[in-house]
């Protein structure tokens, strides 16, 4: 079998893999949603539960989530590749190394360049630079169509239902794409990506437009929000746009945050 070694920035070591790919699990929903959009979904032959991006990826085998994978699965695929992310997955990624398998980490995405950055990355892997090349023009092309789209003084309080409040600080996906549009994130002076807000500043902060993504969107998850707004002391809150989400989607790292989310911001915004 032929080989070959592609370079991975976070083991900092060349990875040693097949020089034709055909079997891949996918364990991060951003990088089975961009095999897709490049075309090689066939390649993917399971992934983490929370890969269902798009519909087609859904329908896989599910071996493991963030944190565990089932081995016996595993071993029957018997992967050419696995790819990961390095976050959450840091310690999964050790064991799967020390087990003998070929593991490709990729970073965790903290802006759109990231995100076309991984599509560089995955589509190195796969001997699919071409396709790259393309869907990177597209999204590009997407980004180029919403950068300063707003061109007015708008600040946004972002929060996310990650069991518990959760809003963002300045190394996220979503700021970068907040200030692509020409708004700002009220707590884009923070150095943390994710974490609990501080209501004091939010209250000097004083946003116009209150984003809210839950774990899944419902009429119920309004009112709790609004309740929760409440026994938060924010009702100031309760006076601005407060714009619903549905369920993992700003959050969501892959490809089509670009394609789908910058275009619903811009809208939401607007």
């Amino acid at each position: 079998m032929e080989t070959k070694r592609v370079y991975n920035p976070l083991l900092d070591e060349r990875i040693l893999l097949p020089l034709r790919i055909s079997k891949i699990v996918s364990l991060d929903p951003g990088a089975t949603e961009t095999i897709f959009m490049l075309g090689l979904g066939h390649l993917v032959k399971a992934t983490d539960a929370f890969s269902y991006r798009p519909p087609e990826a859904k329908a896989l085998p599910k071996i493991g989530s963030y944190t565990h994978v089932n081995y016996e699965m595993l071993d029957q695929i018997s992967p050419d590749v696995i790819l990961t992310s390095y976050g959450a997955q840091k310690n999964l990624v050790k064991k799967l190394i020390e087990e003998g398998y070929a593991v490709y980490p990729l970073p965790v995405p903290y802006s759109l360049n990231s995100i076309l950055d991984n599509v560089i990355l995955i589509s190195n892997v796969l001997n699919a630079q071409h396709l790259a090349m393309n869907l990177q023009r597209k999204l590009v092309s997407i980004i180029s169509q919403y950068t300063c789209f707003l061109r007015k003084s708008v600040k946004v309080y972002v929060e996310f239902d990650l069991g518990g409040p959760i809003t963002i600080g300045y190394p996220t996906h979503v700021t970068h794409a907040l200030h692509i549009l020409g708004v700002r994130n009220v707590f884009d002076n923070y150095y943390d990506a994710y974490f609990e807000p501080d209501y004091d500043v939010l209250r000097r902060s004083d946003p116009d437009i209150v984003i809210y993504e839950p774990k899944r969107l419902t009429e119920n998850e309004k009112v709790r929000f609004i309740d929760s707004i409440k026994k938060r002391n924010l009702d100031f809150l309760l006076d601005k746009k407060i714009v619903f989400s549905s369920g993992d989607f700003l959050a969501h790292l892959g490809p089509s945050f670009i394609t789908l989310g910058l275009p619903w911001l811009a809208s939401v915004l607007s």
